[in-house]
């Protein structure tokens, strides 16, 4: 084919209009980029974003946000509060970030409560906090602690063996107090004899499962704080009610004393239990106690029956209950000793699953008139709702199950339900799922052995060797 000068000149005029294109694309593109952002997290986990939990702290909160940082003048440092504060500000991006030098500025500095440099204060609307770490959990368990408005005081019932919420051992509860304390929660013993009273500042009340009778004086303090309108958290184990019948009555509830088992061998090889009485739970009822939990799994050892018992009394109190927890069906109550090997016997009196172990009642209170709201029913009740769960055990509060399953979730939605903070529900800060490292028994055996006994001995053996052949030479 003959190269004409048209034809060239139409293959210049071509190769013009590309390259002006492909300029016009460049410039294009890095205007855009300019522009417009987007980002990706693709580490295992988005360790390297907020975790869904915080997100939702921070959606969900409609106060202005800020953090204001004291550190020295240092590039290299603020630069790396930046991008950990860019992390929020990919959420909402109206949250501040501001950078004061103590040393320059020292009278700010006391009014924010700082006493070094290095700390940040959190402004949330009116209120402000110290942390003097910027990891995810404490910048989202201050900004939820902030966000309550006041710290909440739960008392817990003492002097009749409860569980002690003090007691660092494993039927203690201080691994759960930690999180309570962490979360804008203040526990208290409290011994009603002493007070012959609940406090009035009170949250709410916990009786975690006595293992003495309460004096009649003391049940009739708890029934007049429930008449009132006072919040509850009752945690029952097997074994009797301990003087606790008239409050069961007066909530509409029967608490049975036999014990929830399920001796599925094929569920206790998936949950890693052992014993019958490790009862798991996975159907949650309508509670929002519970909304975001459909399927997960919490256990719940050494569990009772409860169940609806309503009182013929036209004063009886009238009761919203709802049904929070549930076994599974192959479960059932067993009412004999749990010794052995245990199976279900109707003719004995057992009740075939599934077997509901936990309720929420709910009633709507009348404000008086012309009054102020001066006693209990007035401590936490979101639109005048009073608030009771009862469960049939308190295991799953104790160290030794806090940690299994959801327990801990569950836990905390209840407390925060109890304290009529609805906007908290469903909001804990959980660590990414890939930084804790589980070995079976069986490769764990195999790898300490090999570090242990192979390896060393297989050293001992080579060198041996070795200086065995020279010898020889």
């Amino acid at each position: 084919m003959k190269m004409t000068k048209g034809m060239h000149r139409s293959i210049g005029v071509q190769n013009g209009i590309f390259y002006l294109l492909f300029f016009a694309v460049i410039g294009l593109l890095g205007f855009l980029s300019r522009e417009f952002h987007f980002q990706s997290d693709w580490t295992y986990g988005s360790r390297n974003s907020l975790t869904a939990a915080t997100r939702a702290l921070l959606e969900k909160n409609d106060q202005p946000l800020k953090f204001v940082a004291y550190v020295p003048e240092d590039a290299a440092l603020q630069e790396q509060l930046r991008k950990l504060v860019a992390k929020y500000q990919r959420v909402k991006p109206e949250i501040k970030l501001e950078f004061v030098n103590p040393d320059l500025d020292p009278v700010r500095a006391k009014q924010d409560g700082i006493q070094y440099a290095g700390q940040m204060a959190i402004h949330l609307g009116e209120r402000s906090e110290v942390v003097e770490q910027t990891t995810e959990p404490v910048i989202a368990n201050a900004i939820q602690r902030m966000s309550r408005g006041a710290e909440r005081l739960v008392v817990f019932l003492e002097g009749h063996e409860e569980r002690n919420p003090l007691s660092d051992n494993s039927n203690g509860l201080t691994q759960f107090l930690s999180t309570l304390e962490r979360s804008g929660f203040k526990v208290q013993p409290h011994n009603i004899v002493r007070t012959q009273s609940i406090p009035q500042n009170a949250r709410f009340l916990v009786i975690a499962s006595p293992q003495k009778d309460l004096l009649p004086g003391e049940v009739e303090v708890i029934k007049k704080y429930v008449e009132q309108g006072g919040n509850l958290l009752w945690l029952q184990d097997p074994g009797g009610l301990h003087g606790l019948k008239p409050l069961a009555d007066l909530l509409g509830l029967k608490i049975s004393e036999g014990t929830v088992l399920d001796a599925n061998e094929q569920l206790h090889a998936v949950l890693g239990v052992t014993h019958p009485a490790m009862v798991p739970v996975v159907d949650y009822g309508r509670s929002p106690i519970a909304e975001k939990f459909t399927g997960s799994q919490s256990l719940f050892p050494f569990a009772t029956m409860v169940e609806r018992n309503p009182v013929e009394d036209k004063n009886a109190l009238v009761w919203d209950a709802q049904e929070l927890l549930t076994t599974l069906p192959n479960s059932w109550l067993e009412t004999g000793k749990v010794d052995g090997a245990v199976t279900y016997e109707e003719e004995k009196g057992d009740v075939l699953g599934p077997i509901s172990i936990g309720f929420t009642l709910t009633r709507l209170l009348e404000q008086p008139e012309g009054t102020a709201t001066t006693t209990a029913a007035t401590n936490l009740q979101k639109e005048r709702q009073q608030r009771v769960v009862v469960i049939g055990d308190s295991d799953f509060l104790i160290n030794s199950f806090i940690g299994q399953g959801i327990n801990l979730d569950l836990a905390t939605n209840i407390f925060n339900w109890l304290s009529a903070d609805d906007n908290l529900l469903n909001i804990q800060v959980n660590n990414a799922p890939d930084t804790n490292f589980a070995m079976g028994e069986t490769a764990s055996f195999v790898l300490a052995s090999f570090f242990l006994i192979v390896l060393p001995l297989s050293l001992i053996a080579l060198g041996s060797l070795i200086w065995f052949r020279r010898r020889r030479r």
